[in-house]
């Protein structure tokens, strides 16, 4: 059995890859000569493994790729350290990141690779949860989420559940690169078409999040395994992918087997994770950002953080065919298509190619892409449901029956309500725009809103739902026509669940049902965008620290508290920082923002929606306060009317008010002063390349 540390001699090749002990360093250059570094440089690090695609020395009958199968990875813990400090009692993500934890590291199943328990329903009595194609499709979101929650909070909750997580990737991965789904695991395929092949199956969607994973991986801990996986399967995925003018596709969003050849020549088989498309139409719609859009999200992620040519081949390719060929968004940003999700799936991968490249004409059509999407909801919220439709026909995209599906949804996805805040996020740092607000109004309602965080609901929860009818009649379609009982556990669900995200509807939790139902999707989701807006909040640029979001934070250069929605207030406490950048929300009263520094008034200046302070010493303390504002808001969702109590950036109260699993009942946070809190606050200077 393989384990960590390869044993190698300090063997390099000087053109392009160098393989060190523990290390691998990509440099850039030409892909032709690259493609040839690979295979002298890969048969270095794991004699014997390269040959031509499809081809295996080891026997047919095993697809398991021969070095990965068993190898063990280790997962060294997070460096930084730990203080206690008092805080105002308001939101703090660190907090939301280590209850993400509890729901990542627990709704595992370790008789079965680690595969997550992708359905989690805590409104049966008694809850359960339920497998589903977790390793190939969902478990690479969560692997990708564990080690940035890790950063955000520093809990060492289960961190032995960590490098198992990891090796679900690793020791599934065959001996072409891609990662195949066994086809006697329990719940393996959730889609006819691969289960009736009954072979081992990939998922393409989760082959590009693998990627996505494989990235952050390779950028945080040295073992070479991830570079070396990311980059048989991005070889893998360029020798499947179909041309079509400057872009590549798929033919199929998932179902490819072990070594299969022709794959240019296979019919289509647009299966995305709701149903079969009309593939007469050739690949088209929800289903192209269903799989083309995860690898470019990936690929293009990957080369940001290692320079390797072949993952921009790739990453361009799938681009340049979802803007050209995919038919879903318009160059004007329009959409056409039904799941807000996949299409926000769409744009991400669009977006990662942009910052990765610096391309600025792909950014700008992300951030027509982002507002049209902004354009169909409310971000005063982050309420963001339904797709409209496209008026009588839709001739932009063929797959007319999909578009504008879901015009009348009303249930906010958590997975929507990220993907929107990262685009904020990424647009806003690329300097194409200025959205930071949108994501404080998204962070602080729908998307926090949705985490469960405590049990509480369960002492008045209704027994006419948990025992009734529907609820029963919601596990049996979940099981499916198949049931495989091995899926279920009964097990300590509630408690294993907390942490986890559930779809809501405007005023309570719901999905066809009041009451918390999770999916393993959203949980890998909105765990990543904890991290996301975490590591926006503050970002050190040389002498300089620049507040993003009035979030609470803590870190080496600075700790921020943010005293919001209690009071308009926040506190800056310096520490390697000298000068600060500090951003002033659009709903307050600019001429009435104060600045003291340990007590004294201080000198600003306005520095666009920034003030600059300068000439500060570590161990003040900035002070900078403001009017704040409430209003009283009346929305109409999907034909639904509301009432909504806004503080700031906060909604403290939304009527009309359910009596199962409300949300937005926050009338504490009207309270001024802001109550205080003594919490243990983790300061780590790592992060991700995004």
């Amino acid at each position: 059995m393989m384990t960590k540390g390869l044993g190698l001699p300090g063997a390099s090749v000087s053109w392009g890859w160098e393989f060190m002990p523990g290390e691998i360093q990509v440099n850039k250059y030409h892909d032709n000569v690259f493609r040839v570094i690979l295979v002298i440089s890969t048969t270095l690090l794991f004699p014997g493994v390269i040959t031509g695609a499809g081809q295996h020395p080891w026997g047919p009958g095993d697809w398991h790729h021969p070095e990965l199968k068993d190898y063990q990875v280790e997962v060294p813990p997070v460096d930084g350290h730990y203080y206690q400090a008092e805080i105002p009692d308001s939101l703090e993500l660190s907090e939301r990141a280590a209850l993400a934890i509890n729901a990542l590291t627990r709704l595992l199943n370790p008789e079965y690779d680690y595969a997550q328990y992708t359905h989690v329903d805590l409104r049966h009595d008694p809850p359960w949860m339920m497998m589903e194609a977790g390793i190939t499709n969902l478990n690479p979101k969560w692997i990708e989420s564990l080690p940035l929650m890790r950063i955000m909070s520093g809990s060492v909750q289960n961190t032995d559940v960590d490098p198992h997580l990891v090796e679900s990737l690793i020791h599934n991965i065959g001996f072409d690169g891609l990662t195949y789904q066994p086809p006697d695991h329990p719940g393996a395929f959730y889609e006819d078409f691969s289960r009736e092949q009954n072979l081992p199956a990939s998922n393409i969607f989760g082959e590009g999040r693998q990627l996505l994973a494989l990235a952050v991986l390779s950028e945080l801990y040295p073992d070479p395994i991830y570079r070396y996986a990311a980059v048989i399967k991005i070889q893998r995925l360029l020798d499947i992918a179909v041309a079509k003018g400057d872009g590549l596709y798929f033919r199929r969003t998932q179902g490819y087997t072990p070594g299969e050849k022709d794959t240019d020549k296979i019919d289509i088989v647009a299966v995305t994770d709701h149903e079969m498309k009309d593939s007469s139409f050739g690949m088209v719609g929800t289903a192209v950002a269903h799989s083309v859009s995860p690898v470019a999200m990936g690929a293009a992620r990957y080369y940001h953080v290692t320079g390797y040519p072949p993952a921009l081949e790739l990453a361009r390719g799938m681009t340049n065919y979802f803007r050209k060929e995919a038919r879903l968004i318009e160059e004007s940003g329009r959409w056409h298509g039904y799941h807000f999700h996949i299409i926000t799936t769409g744009i991400l991968g669009q977006a990662e190619y942009g910052l990765a490249t610096g391309d600025e004409d792909t950014l700008e059509w992300v951030k027509r892409a982002y507002e049209y999407g902004r354009s169909i909801g409310d971000p005063t919220t982050g309420f963001f449901a339904g797709v409209p439709g496209c008026g009588d026909t839709c001739k932009y995209n063929p797959n007319a029956e999909e578009c504008g599906k879901t015009a009348n949804g009303i249930n906010v996805e958590p997975c929507i309500v990220s993907d929107m805040s990262i685009l904020a996020l990424m647009l806003s740092r690329a300097g194409m725009g200025d959205y930071y607000e949108d994501v404080e109004h998204y962070v602080r309602n729908f998307l926090t809103e949705s985490q469960v965080t405590n049990l509480d609901y369960i002492e008045n929860f209704p027994t006419e739902i948990s025992q009734g009818e529907q609820m029963k009649g919601q596990f049996n379609a979940t099981l499916g026509k198949y049931r495989d009982l091995r899926k279920v556990s009964y097990n300590n669900v509630a408690e294993r669940a907390v942490g986890s995200f559930c779809g809501t509807n405007p005023n309570q939790w719901y999905q066809g049902a009041p009451g918390p139902f999770l999916v393993g999707c959203c949980l890998g989701n909105g765990a990543r965008a904890l991290y996301y807006v975490w590591d926006s909040i503050l970002q050190q640029e040389g002498k300089d620290i620049r507040v993003n979001l009035l979030l609470n934070r803590a870190s080496p250069w600075a700790d921020l508290d943010s005293y919001l929605p209690y009071e308009a207030k926040v506190v800056l406490k310096m520490k390697k920082a000298e000068n600060a950048y500090i951003r002033i929300p659009g709903w307050t009263n600019r001429a009435k923002v104060t600045c003291s520094v340990d007590g004294k008034d201080k000198y600003f200046e306005w520095r666009g929606n920034y003030i600059f302070i300068e000439s500060l010493n570590a161990g003040s303390e900035v002070t900078i306060e403001f009017p704040m504002v409430e209003k009283t808001l009346y929305r109409n969702y999907k034909s639904n009317e509301f009432i909504l109590k806004l503080r700031g950036f906060t909604v403290v109260d939304l009527k009309p008010h359910e009596d199962i699993t409300p949300i937005f009942r926050r009338s504490h946070y009207e309270k001024s002063p802001a109550p205080k809190r003594v919490l243990q606050r983790f300061s780590t200077s790592g992060n991700i390349t995004w």
